[in-house]
């Protein structure tokens, strides 16, 4: 056995003789290189894969995008003025009304018991009046007596007519033209000042209050007129907008201020509550150079491909919007890299690697 182990100790032994030679020989090779000056050569590093983009050229446009709802400019919750038994209710949902049209009926027994019982005690009264009136410009009457059948007559005839408005007011009446977009109450119920019967609102004139944030304000002022305004329903169409009204308030809660936008072209499909985007354009600058906000690294550097070495300059973009900037004419032929600087420096080379296609 200790003959076997000596055997496989023999090639081990071996290895070793020939390999400390051979280190200390490259470590004196070494040594004898830094002490004179000479450094060993390196490697040189592989070229940085970059992609690279020629600048678009268009239309540089900076909008702002905001959510809201539709609404009618023209919307009321027609309520009764008085109370009692709603006996009918004789429009639907979706239903076209005039202005001044009958949209519900209230039980009116009571209110014609009271104008008949005011129409007596105003005729009474009346008939006393101009009876003791007579009598007066004749000197047959005091004063006295005068001024008080001209009191109860005025008050009589103020009954009467607040029990004919009150019969008036039992018939509910729509105060403007427009659709009838809700109904609240059904025949049966009990009506009252407080409870609405409908929601009535003209669909010919629709609009969108948008939220907008305060640092936007500015713009908003400058441009009213000028602005141009799309309103797009999810799925559906796009319709032009106008700035109505700015308000001149800021809520100092939410830090905005509202901007009622009226809806033109041709809204038939839409209807006060859909959920639409507006789009405001803020600036347009016309045939422009653009590159993406990718090709800007975080240093406020450009790098762009030069024969086959990486070149940057300092940018800071003047003309730019949520997603793109301008860049002067002269970079119109140079491959950008819109990826991989943060890998390359100045003068390093790079190869471009092609541009990954779109997913069909």
């Amino acid at each position: 056995m200790e003959a076997n182990s000596r055997a496989r100790r023999g090639p081990a032994i071996m290895t070793l003789r020939w390999l400390v030679p051979l280190a200390l020989v490259a470590g004196a090779t070494a040594f004898w290189l830094i002490s004179s000056g000479q450094e060993p050569e390196r490697p040189e590093a592989p070229p940085v894969p970059v992609r690279v983009m020629r600048p678009a050229y268009g239309d540089l446009v900076k909008t702002l995008k905001l959510n809201a709802h539709v609404e009618s400019e023209t919307m009321v919750t027609v309520v009764p003025l008085v109370s009692g038994i709603l006996q009918e209710l004789p429009v639907e949902v979706g239903q076209t009304v005039a202005a001044g049209q009958v949209v519900a009926r209230i039980d009116a027994q009571r209110f014609e018991l009271q104008l008949k019982q005011a129409e007596a005690a105003y005729l009474s009264a009346k008939s006393s009046y101009e009876r003791v009136g007579q009598l007066y410009r004749a000197n047959a009457a005091t004063q006295q007596s005068y001024e008080q059948a001209k009191g109860q007559y005025e008050a009589y005839s103020s009954q009467y007519e607040l029990a004919r408005i009150q019969l008036d007011y039992a018939s509910v009446k729509s105060p403007i033209a427009g659709v009838v977009l809700v109904k609240h109450l059904s025949a049966g119920s009990i009506a009252a000042p407080e409870r609405p019967l409908v929601t009535i609102g003209d669909l010919g004139d629709l609009v969108v209050r948008a939220r907008v944030p305060e640092r936007y304000y500015e713009s908003f002022g400058s441009m009213r007129e000028s602005m141009r305004i799309a309103i797009r329903r999810e799925g559906g169409d796009e319709y032009p907008g106008v700035i109505r009204s700015v308000s001149p308030f800021v809520s100092a809660e939410t830090k905005n201020f509202e901007v009622v936008v009226s809806i033109g072209g041709s809204p038939e499909l839409l209807r006060p509550g859909m959920f639409v985007s507006v789009v405001f354009e803020l600036a347009r600058w016309p045939g422009v150079h653009t590159l993406p906000y990718e090709a800007l690294s975080g240093d406020g550097r450009l790098w762009w491909v030069d024969d086959g070495l990486a070149r940057s300059l300092p940018f800071a973009p003047d003309a730019a919007s949520d997603a793109a900037f301008a860049v002067p004419r002269e970079w119109a032929a140079r491959d950008v890299i819109v990826e991989g600087q943060y890998f390359a420096s100045e003068g390093s080379p790079v190869t471009v690697v092609a541009p990954q296609e779109a997913d069909r």
